[in-house]
């Protein structure tokens, strides 16, 4: 399963905790679920930033080769 998945099964599977902790009145269950749900939020955001700086670390390359390419003629 790849990272991004994982953040969302967290987020997932942090809701169905935190609902089972606040049926169940088990404090500690709910409170678990809030932590797995924060856990997602961040692994998805770490990955959003990963793909972002991915993208311009590829876009910056780009442009380079295009540089040293011209350079070449």
């Amino acid at each position: 399963m790849s990272s991004e998945n994982n953040g969302t099964f967290d987020k997932i599977k942090g809701a169905v905790n935190e609902t089972v902790g606040k049926v169940t009145g088990d404090k500690e269950q709910e409170g678990k679920g809030k932590g797995q749900q924060a856990r997602g939020e961040v692994e998805e955001k770490v990955n959003e930033a990963k793909d972002r700086f991915n993208d311009a670390k590829d876009d910056a390359q780009g442009r380079l080769d295009g540089f040293t390419k011209k350079d070449e003629e």
